[in-house]
């Protein structure tokens, strides 16, 4: 075959590459804003919710711990008719119990400090780390989708042997960049719970009584 010729079998493949790199691009997208948001979740849950449940926990722990206390010395100081001590067996081992669950807390609240102090810096790397996917999600993957409809539209212009048309070039870069843009605008615009009611579904439903 003449090297200045090109052998092209199918621009059916160039459409279809095309399509998988915009899926691509749209699971890409939604993966790692998902996991980004699921670290952010992970270090309010670290900083705020974990440290005020062992703090309550640590409070509360330390009440019963006096309540023990208290109990085991009323028991040491009661004396029977016969002048003797009654048992302070139960009393023992409720100081006992509660004493160990405060103990942990404790060091349940100082380890929970520690990643709560030290999470974000883990948090920072991983963003590090997935700046490399957001890159090729914010311009890799739309230059060859780009590249790819200017390819096909050329190609199928040269088949049927019609002068190149710029306008339907700049049209297809037009449809992918809306594309795109309306893909971040619902991703961003997505109620908390996920569902989406189509307006029309909507227009149709009948008022309340």
């Amino acid at each position: 075959m003449d090297p200045q010729q090109v052998n092209i079998q199918s621009v059916e493949v160039l459409e279809r590459t095309r399509a998988a790199f915009v899926r691509c691009r749209e699971e890409l997208g939604l993966a790692v804003a998902e996991a980004d948001s699921e670290v952010d979740r992970l270090v309010m849950w670290l900083q705020n919710d974990r440290m005020m449940y062992w703090r309550v926990r640590i409070n509360r722990l330390r009440e019963d711990l006096n309540n023990a206390r208290s109990a085991l010395f009323r028991k040491e100081t009661v004396t029977s008719s016969k002048d003797s001590k009654p048992s302070t067996v139960d009393e023992r081992k409720t100081l006992a119990r509660v004493k160990a669950m405060l103990e942990d807390a404790e060091r349940r609240a100082v380890r929970t400090k520690s990643w709560a102090q030290h999470f974000p810096r883990e948090q920072a790397l991983f963003k590090g780390a997935t700046s490399m996917i957001a890159s090729m999600h914010e311009r890799e993957l739309p230059a060859a989708i780009l590249a790819l409809g200017r390819m096909v539209v050329a190609i199928q212009r040269y088949v049927r042997d019609e002068p190149l048309d710029v306008s339907k070039m700049f049209e297809v870069e037009l449809a992918a960049a809306t594309q795109a843009t309306n893909m971040k605008r619902a991703v961003d615009s997505a109620p908390p719970d996920g569902s989406i009611q189509d307006s029309s579904a909507q227009s149709k439903q009948e008022p309340l009584p």
